[in-house]
């Protein structure tokens, strides 16, 4: 989510070991049959990905959504099957995540009734409000399913922009991030996800899993969201049902506008839709040059580090005050950039979609982790440099992050790159050592080992963990397995001791 700043004539991005991956079928095995309706969301090449997928947790959400003078309320029922997948740890309760309640987000969600499998049962929340413990009448088991089901209502208060107003209702604009409660990650060792600390930077933390999203809406209402629409239904009370299937996606994001308009591509066989309000100076014009802009993107990215697999990629025009926000299938650009005389326009693209890669497909710990994910998707954007204008503008890139990376160190001590949001406070430390000095980290690979070598490290990489979450354990064993070659010593040298946490 990501500002955008220009030095010396330079834009720059301003934002602010798991196991590996399973072995995947090939085409011609058969897919569960309830994977079957998930088939749309997914490329036809990577339809066979799914079925290594099984155990992953599946959403079916039916939310309405009802818009009037008073503000926006939510109505929601989820279902969600989850199967205890840590191996050895029978687990007595299951957390969820209630992120509208986050003082970052400023929305109201109430927990209505919750069942597990069918039973009744009494959860918890803490003293935010955001963490949800539903406890279980008997463990379950290593390997065994449950079925959770919650009632909800949420409440967007219309006007109101807390930190990136991620989630809000503003200039007719709805943005519904994580608006259901979402599966927290439980980790070995650790216990359940519970961080509610949300002062800058990402806030969710999650695992791949399926949805199917039911969104009764006004009929004027424009949505854009996660994964594919499958399915329209019109109601006789001037409403809609869209139907949305979504997989191996981490989270689930709706956006809605009564005044949208979208402009759609293909690329590589995605279809890229942007979404934007035609009422701008120059709209049309604006967006086409996005629509270019993330074409491009999805090319490049395609070539270089693996390719996209989901069947459409969505870019929307919303009010947040970050340059950018990522979802997984979806990013939201600011409509103060929404313009292709605006340098920001195009890095902002370029670096929001680079995290369908380094976020949305290989997922890690935003608050623990953040360099795995943005300081690869900044380093990205002077991949996209190199391979739109050549080795020369990609230098120009990179000098441009040291330059104000050496601009930060003039006034403030030095900090590796691997440390967890919450420790970079002083003087913009986030930005600076995050996103300046991350993807020094690999380019300085790519000076001792050589571009094309980082490039190969970083498909390696996201062949072996797409889909799934990485540490940093991970991206140092996997780059050293491809390049043959100890890297310990520079890893702790940029990132910190080994290992990280």
């Amino acid at each position: 989510m990501k500002p955008w700043r220009l030095v010396t004539g330079l834009l720059i991005v301003t934002a602010l070991l798991s196991a590996p991956a399973a072995i995947r079928p090939t085409a011609a095995q058969a897919l569960p049959p309830w994977m079957e309706a998930y088939r749309p969301a997914m490329l036809p090449d990577f339809v066979p990905d799914m079925a290594a997928y099984e155990d992953a947790p599946r959403y079916t959400i039916d939310l309405a959504i009802a818009i009037d003078e008073q503000g926006v309320t939510l109505t929601g029922s989820q279902s969600v099957i989850y199967t205890n997948r840590t191996g050895s740890t029978p687990l007595d309760e299951i957390v969820f995540r209630l992120y509208p309640n986050l003082e970052s987000y400023g929305g109201e969600m109430q927990i209505g009734a919750v069942t597990a499998n069918g039973e009744a049962v009494d959860p918890a929340l803490d003293e935010t409000r955001s963490v949800l413990r539903v406890p279980l009448a008997a463990a379950l088991e290593p390997g065994d399913r449950l079925t959770i089901k919650l009632d909800y209502t949420i409440v967007v208060v219309p006007g109101l922009s807390r930190l990136y107003a991620q989630f809000s209702y503003l200039d007719g604009v709805l943005a519904l991030p994580n608006a259901y409660p979402v599966l927290s990650v439980y980790e070995p060792g650790r216990g359940w996800w519970d961080e509610t600390a949300h002062t800058q930077g990402d806030a969710v933390y999650s695992e791949t899993g399926f949805y199917t999203v039911h969104v009764t809406a006004p009929d004027d209402l424009i949505l854009a969201a996660s994964g594919s629409e499958v399915d329209l239904v019109s109601n006789p009370d001037g409403t809609l049902t869209h139907t949305y299937v979504a997989a191996l996606m981490r989270d689930f994001i709706l956006v809605g506008s009564t005044a949208y308009v979208s402009m759609s591509g293909e690329q590589d066989g995605v279809t890229v839709t942007l979404y934007y309000d035609p009422a701008r100076p120059e709209a049309e014009a604006n967006t086409r040059a996005g629509l270019e802009i993330a074409l491009n993107s999805v090319r490049h990215f395609n070539a270089q580090f693996g390719r996209y697999p989901f069947a459409e990629l969505d870019i929307v025009q919303t009010p947040t005050r970050a340059g950018g926000i990522e979802y997984p299938g979806l990013i939201v650009i600011t409509d103060d950039s929404w313009n292709r005389e605006d340098v920001f326009f195009e890095f902002v693209i370029v670096h929001e979609t680079a995290h369908q890669w380094w976020y949305s497909l290989v997922g890690n710990d935003q608050r623990l982790d953040p360099w795995l994910d943005e300081a690869l998707a900044q380093f990205a954007v002077a991949v996209f440099i190199r391979e739109q204008q050549g080795a020369a503008a990609y230098e120009a890139a990179i000098e441009s992050f040291r330059s104000q990376y050496n601009q930060y160190l003039e006034r403030f001590p030095d900090a590796v790159i691997g440390q967890p949001v919450e420790d970079y406070t002083e003087g913009g430390a986030y930005f600076y050592l995050v996103y300046q000095k991350g993807p020094l980290f690999f380019a300085d690979l790519a000076d001792e080992f050589g571009y094309d070598a980082v490039i190969g490290m970083l498909r390696d990489y996201f062949a072996a963990y797409r889909y799934e979450v990485a540490e940093p354990q991970d991206m140092l064993n996997s780059f050293e397995a491809t390049l043959g070659e100890d890297l310990n010593p520079l890893f702790e040298e940029w990132v910190g001791p080994f290992p990280v946490g």
